[in-house]
């Protein structure tokens, strides 16, 4: 970072508590309407005068970032087009000093940075040249011909960057006047500038670029600095420029010992091998060529550890590469392990020899891969296991190395290359005799030294098994704790049911046990026992009048929403815990049918005939007298007597209906309502686990509607790889669904499943 004088910092360097406010903040999907809202304000702009100008210059900005030192993002910043052939411009500490550059247009596309076209230290601006592909370059912005000098005070601007990360983000302000910082004379705006504005272009109304957005004050959020255009069109006149193989000397692989072929970024920290960045090759393919070979080319052995980012991502070992675009290769795709022969450039000729998934393969892990080839034999090992021999002798010449695809990131250990490489780990004879040593071991001793002495006499690669087996534990232990929670599910379903089959189902005990079925601390007895009292209470206030049904539903009314208080939920309305009957109790607040939960049950412990009813979008409960309603109670809104004109107006619009939605619903129509609220929140959220853990309860509850929860179960199961189950649902689908989900639906479904699950 460039030395600054305490009350300035570069933009991008610079890291904020917030999210900042200011003038006419306008997001890349947001509306001018919405954005106007902003609070704070540095200089009061017209509302409407830059409308559309983020619009107009956006796909000439960028987004750029460069590697830290231990390979993790750092520098996140702004630049902009400045010309078509391909010349981006920045601020020089976005860029870093001999990393890695990355730079992403608006539509998620990758700029390939070829060399640092142009640096001044001093003006602290950079200019990028990129790779011309495609129509990555479709637009550059024009720089404005006026002066820091020429600028007038009170000129309206506007500055486009990624400030906290918010793309494309467009603030507007006012030229403030000039100052001179560190020996350079700069444009002083008032305009909020945070992290991600740096290097950003400061435009005048007319969208021409009169400077470069490179400090924010330390005093206040609403004061920014940027650098007269005038010096980057220097720049531009004298450029030195530095080809990106150069520029990059941090954690350089020798070049001595490898070669890279179509691009990418392989760095080399603490021994590993680490791989970024989409190479030029067909599919985002990127070679790190060794340039030694085995002694012999007809009976060798290579390996090496990968462990990858995420498992969606390829990247392993190459064996016999020309150079270009002929190798085989051996690596984990998308958690599957693949071998390949590559003979050209393109997908028609790419041939995968093999592809299965095995549990040799370790996701989320380092993975041993290894290839023993003998004679036109590849024999692939994974883990010391032996996943399969291929038979190909198309190539028999070349280089071996490492190879990745796609936007992998990977990082390798270990490679090497011999007649015969010895694996690391213990031979099975050991490794058994380690387990049977640790399992004699209690847990507690662990800790204790006696445990480490017991151990010595084992090698040293005995701390690597010890470590697969802690996973192997931590994984089981896992996979034990999620069958515990389905085991306790399926118990409370069970006991859900029972409820149901009686001759009378409690609606307050059936609340309670959807409560219980996802947080099993929950005691179900003792909330029951709070619901007796709650009765009770009521009781003991009209056991000695004779009060009419309509007359002790006014009591409940005093008792619940006067004297204690319970009320529909508003300002925290979407948390999951207004749909638990035990927190309502709590907490008394909750959603509508919630709330209609406790008030009907305690009016069937009253003696009173209270029945829910399920309106689109609301619930509410209505009082009968001699089976027939006499009153519809909005229990969200206090008990709220709702007028006709009110209930009216709740009534969905005008159009066929298939069934009355003022008829009352049965104890298991409400439960249902109330696991659906829930589901959808947890869809809201993403998270799929627990939708699923819903879905069974519906499947199992809903028979009204068992093919659109079957529907949706078998696609969850299919997403987890569970076929057993997944073929289940699909039987029955196929079977009575088609009515319901419709012919074409199920043919996707099955031909989803059959790709998922079986290729």
């Amino acid at each position: 970072m460039r030395s600054l004088s305490s009350r300035y910092f570069p933009a991008a360097a610079f890291l904020a508590t917030g999210l900042f406010l200011g003038p006419a903040v306008f997001a890349e999907d947001q509306s001018p309407a919405a954005a106007g809202s902003s609070a704070s304000t540095a200089a009061t702009v017209p509302a409407d005068l830059f409308v559309g100008l983020a619009e107009q210059l956006k796909d000439a900005i960028v987004t750029i970032s460069h590697q830290g030192r231990d390979g993790s993002q750092e520098g996140l910043g702004t630049g902009f087009v400045i010309d078509k052939t391909g010349l981006v411009a920045t601020s020089r500490h976005v860029i870093g000093d001999a990393r890695p550059i990355e730079v992403h247009f608006r539509d998620g596309q990758k700029g390939i940075v070829t060399s640092v076209y142009a640096t001044d230290h001093h003006t602290d601006l950079a200019i990028l040249k990129l790779d011309v592909q495609d129509n990555l370059l479709s637009q550059a912005l024009s720089l404005s011909s006026d002066t820091a000098g020429a600028l007038s005070q009170g000129e309206l601007v506007a500055a486009i960057g990624h400030p906290l990360g918010l793309k494309n983000t467009l603030v507007t302000g006012i030229v403030s006047g000039q100052q001179t910082i560190e020996r350079q004379e700069l444009i002083q705006v008032a305009m909020p500038i945070d992290h991600g504005n740096s290097g950003g272009p400061l435009v005048n109304r007319n969208g021409e670029v009169i400077g470069i957005i490179t400090y924010k004050s330390s005093v206040t959020d609403n004061v920014g600095f940027a650098m007269p255009v005038s010096h980057l069109r220097e720049l531009m006149d004298d450029p030195n420029p530095i080809a990106i193989s150069q520029w990059i000397t941090i954690g350089a692989l020798d070049p001595a010992l490898w070669t890279v072929k179509f691009g990418g970024s392989w760095r080399q920290r603490a021994g590993r091998i680490h791989a970024a960045g989409q190479g030029a090759g067909f599919g985002g393919r990127t070679l790190c060529i060794a340039t030694q070979t085995p002694e012999s080319s007809d009976d060798f052995e290579i390996a090496v550890d990968v462990k990858l980012e995420e498992e969606s991502g390829a990247a392993g070992l190459v064996m016999f590469s020309d150079g270009n675009n002929r190798h085989y290769g051996f690596y984990p795709s998308s958690g599957r392990l693949r071998f390949s022969r590559f003979d050209g450039p393109d997908v028609f000729r790419w041939n995968v020899l093999q592809e299965l998934e095995t549990d040799a393969y370790r996701p989320d892990e380092w993975n041993r891969l290894k290839v023993h080839y003998s004679n036109g034999t590849f024999n692939c090992y994974c883990n010391g296991e032996l996943v399969y021999s291929i038979q190909d002798s198309v190539y028999t010449q070349g280089n071996h190395g490492l190879a990745k695809f796609r936007d992998t990131v990977a990082v390798f250990r270990g490679f090497q290359q011999a007649n015969e490489i010895r694996d690391p780990g213990l031979s099975e004879e050991l490794e058994n005799q380690l387990r049977q040593r640790l399992s004699e071991l209690p847990t507690a001793d662990l800790e204790k030294q006696t445990a480490l002495d017991s151990l010595q006499e084992f090698p040293g690669t005995a701390s690597e098994s010890l470590s697969i087996q802690a996973r192997e534990l931590e994984q089981r232990a896992e996979a034990l704790r999620s069958l515990s929670q389905r085991l306790h599910e399926r118990h409370v379903l069970t006991e859900i049911q029972s409820e149901l089959s009686s001759e009378a189902p409690s609606l307050g005990r059936l609340a309670l046990m959807l409560a219980w079925h996802d947080n099993r601390e929950v005691d179900v007895a003792s909330y029951e026992m709070q619901l007796r009292r709650m009765a009770e209470a009521i009781r003991d206030r009209i056991k000695s009048e004779k009060l009419k049904p309509t007359e002790i539903r006014q009591v409940l009314d005093q008792y619940l929403f006067e004297d204690n208080g319970f009320h529909g939920s508003r300002t925290d309305y979407y948390s999951v815990s207004n749909s638990y009957l035990n927190e309502v109790l709590d907490d008394r607040e909750g959603l509508p049918v919630t709330l209609s939960v406790l008030y009907i049950d305690l009016a069937d412990r009253l003696g009173i005939d209270v029945r829910g009813i399920g309106l689109p979008g609301h619930y509410i409960t209505a009082q009968y007298v001699d089976d027939e309603p006499v009153a519809y109670i909005d229990v969200f809104a206090e008990g709220h007597e709702l007028s006709a004109l009110e209930l009216g107006l709740r009534m969905p619009a005008s159009g066929p209906r298939e069934a009355d939605p003022l008829q009352p619903q049965s104890a298991a129509e409400i439960l249902v309502r109330m696991i659906n609220n829930l589901k959808r929140t947890a869809e809201e959220e993403g998270d799929f686990v627990t939708v699923q853990r819903y879905v069974e309860l519906l499947v199992a509850l809903d028979t009204e509607h068992a093919a659109e929860h079957r529907y949706l179960r078998a696609l969850l199961t299919i997403r987890k790889k569970d076929a057993e189950a997944a073929e289940k649902d699909l039987a029955w689908l196929e079977e009575h669904g088609h009515a319901v989900i419709g012919q074409q639906r199920l043919i996707e479904l099955r031909r989803f499943a059959d790709n998922w699950l079986y290729e």
